[in-house]
Parts: structure tokens; sequence; C-alpha cells
């Protein structure tokens, strides 16, 4: 039995992709957190371009990084698993981290709470506001959607712990193979959740999207929501692949094994069963 290519999980990210990705991620925050207090006193505007144009903005980077985790430097040789490796690392704290887990959130505990019904005088909620006029379940509290935004919390808790793990794990395929499988069936749950989103909208014609200009739908209720729909898509194929590569190996390791045992034993030699 063989491996036919060895792929090395724990190889460190090259320094410029580090870099694009730390320059990215602090561009997001700044937008992120920048137009939220801007709007918050009063130096931005409370109205729906503030919103088309910071969600253009603080979602741009969200590709760029993506793009960039496939690109190999001068001189580097990646497999194909460790570059998904790297975008699925990569996603998995972007889903977590950086979305679910604050605007998701701060949504479902202010719904829950009746505090969800903001209007455009409320300039602190902004952030949810201009979200909400373009899908208004959000701003008229609808309970499948709090069950939906519940499941996707809940999945992203699991994917930044799942990340959390992998990041420890190296090549050990008895550490990675468990985190793994825990990613594949929520990102599996997350995506059927992104599609029923959009699929039961869309059986009565869009009755909660009330905003049909270009911009509104083109950047963000698609934009905003397309590496939601990208990221698992591209990444669960590539899950499926590593774990049947780690399963290769840990077969692999059981027949060496195996092998070493018989042949200690045909030489006559007593086989210790001490450490």
């Amino acid at each position: 039995m063989t491996t036919a290519l060895e792929h090395d999980f724990a190889r460190p990210w090259a320094k410029r992709r580090v870099r694009t990705y730390a320059w990215c991620a602090a561009f997001t925050t700044t937008i992120a957190v920048g137009s939220i207090i801007g709007v918050g006193v009063g130096l931005i505007p409370m109205v729906p371009a503030t919103g088309t144009i910071a969600c253009f903005l603080f979602m741009t980077p969200v590709f760029i990084m993506f793009i960039t985790s496939w690109i190999d430097t001068p001189g580097e040789a990646r497999t194909k698993l460790e570059k998904a490796n790297e975008f699925q690392m990569l996603w998995f704290c972007i889903a977590g981290a950086a979305s679910e887990l604050w605007w998701e959130v701060i949504w479902l505990v202010g719904d829950l709470m009746g505090k969800m019904h903001i209007t455009q005088g409320q300039r602190w909620g902004w952030v949810i506001w201009y979200y909400g006029i373009n899908d208004v379940r959000y701003l008229n509290s609808d309970g499948a959607l709090w069950a939906m935004e519940l499941a996707v919390v809940t999945g992203a808790a699991i994917l930044l712990y799942s990340w959390s793990k992998l990041r420890k794990a190296g090549n050990d395929p008895d550490k990675r193979i468990r985190p793994l499988w825990w990613t594949f069936f929520t990102m599996a749950v997350m995506l059927t959740v992104f599609f029923i989103y959009f699929i039961a909208e869309a059986r009565h014609g869009f009755p909660n999207f009330p905003r049909h200009g270009f911009w509104d739908v083109s950047i963000v209720l698609i934009y905003e929501n397309l590496p939601w729909m990208i990221a698992p898509i591209v990444s669960l194929p590539f899950v499926a692949k590593q774990l049947g590569y780690l399963y290769g190996r840990k077969a692999l390791e059981a027949d060496r094994a195996s092998t070493r045992a018989g042949a200690v034993r045909g030489t006559g030699t007593p086989v210790s069963t001490r450490g």
C-alpha cells in the first residue's frame, strides 16, 4: 500500500501571503468599525448608499484573501490539498470570528429582546439597519429567520472550535480527522440554510426584499453573501479528499507497523509488550 502524494498541512504559510491576510483583515476591520462609529456619531449619513459602499469595501478584502490563499510565492510548491487547507483555515476563522459570532449574535439577542425594530433615526443600529432595509425580516422579527440564524451561529462556533483544533493538529491523522468531520457536516448544514434563506423568498417573489435597485441587490444581497456560498462549495470536496488522504495514511502506518511486527516475529526475536 503506497501513498501517491505526501501533503504537509503543518507547513508555515508564506510570509507574503500572511502580510496580505493581515492587511486585508486590518482594512476590513477599519471600514467596519469606522463606519459604525462614523454613522453613530453623525459624521457619516445614515442612508442606504452608506451601507452599499461600506459593504463593498469590507467584503472585497475577503475575496482578495480567498484568491491569495491559492497563489504560491516564488520557489514555493504546495500541493492542491495544501492550498485548499489554507483556504479552509482562512474561511473557518472568517465565518466564525469575523462574521457570525458578532453581527448575527447581536441580531439574535437583540431580536429576542425586541430591540431590532431599528429606524433611520437610531444611528448606532446602522450595522443592522442597512441590511434590514434590504431584507425587512431583520427589522420585523421573523421566527423562521431567527431559527436559520441560530443554526448558522451554532455552525460558526463549531467551525471556530475546529479551526483551533486543526491549528494544533499538525499532520497527525488522529488529531485532524475528528475536527475535519465536524467542519464537513457544519458547512453542509450552513450551505443548506443559505439556500433555504434565498429559495424560501424566491418562492413568493421576494416579498421581504423591497429594494430592487441594482446596487441594493448586487452588493448588499449578493456580493455580501457570496463568500458564504463559495467557500463551503469549494471547501467540502477538499475536506472530503483530505479525510480520504488521512484515512489512507492511518491504514499505511498500520500496515507498516504490522509488517515490522511480522518481521520481528519471523526472526524469532521476542516482541516486547512494554513501552
